[in-house]
């Protein structure tokens, strides 16, 4: 009687078990319908504080695809701070690819012109490729992009020559009240 009782009670812990499971595979079942329904309507999503991560990155480059690096990267800097492993080394890597190629853009177009942009996106690139190497370092197209993002510098811009044409022979400059100009 005592082994009925047990048999009875780990089969009722056997079908609860597979009860849980069953459950679990449902909801992931309906979340993945609903990623699925998002990404084919990613152009309306409009993302709110508990949008999935997965989903802001492909709306960031959906963005980025479509040359709205403003947009994609907001989007990508959201999805940041909520991914986790492999997916996080992923927007590093793309957000660091997204500043440079921007950076290199904007010098190929404005030159001089543009030099604080330039070395601010650059800066950017070098800070969000170093996290993606750190995070995986097989990574050989992080490692290139950081490579590269690393060699290449615009040079610096250059300053106006002055225009001052001094005749005194003194380092000091004359102040008054001071003897010989004082230091």
């Amino acid at each position: 009687m005592a082994r009925l009782v047990s048999f009875n009670a780990l089969l009722v812990a056997l079908g609860l078990t597979l009860s849980g499971a069953m459950i679990w595979e449902g909801v992931q079942a309906y979340r993945a319908i609903r990623h699925n329904q998002a990404l084919a309507t990613i152009d309306r999503l409009q993302p709110q504080e508990d949008t999935a991560p997965e989903l802001l990155a492909a709306k960031a480059n959906r963005h980025a695809q479509e040359g709205k690096w403003e947009l994609a990267t907001r989007c990508y800097v959201q999805a940041l701070s909520r991914a986790e492993g492999q997916l996080k080394q992923k927007l590093h890597y793309n957000l660091g690819t997204l500043y440079l190629r921007e950076a290199a853009k904007l010098w190929n177009q404005q030159g001089v012109w543009a030099y604080s942009h330039v070395v601010t996106l650059l800066g950017l690139a070098r800070e969000h490729l170093r996290e993606s190497v750190r995070l995986d370092p097989d990574d050989l197209e992080a490692r290139y992009n950081l490579e590269y993002a690393l060699r290449i510098t615009p040079p610096p811009r250059e300053r106006e020559p002055a225009k001052w044409q001094g005749t005194k022979s003194s380092v000091f400059s004359i102040m008054p009240g001071s003897p010989q100009g004082g230091p």
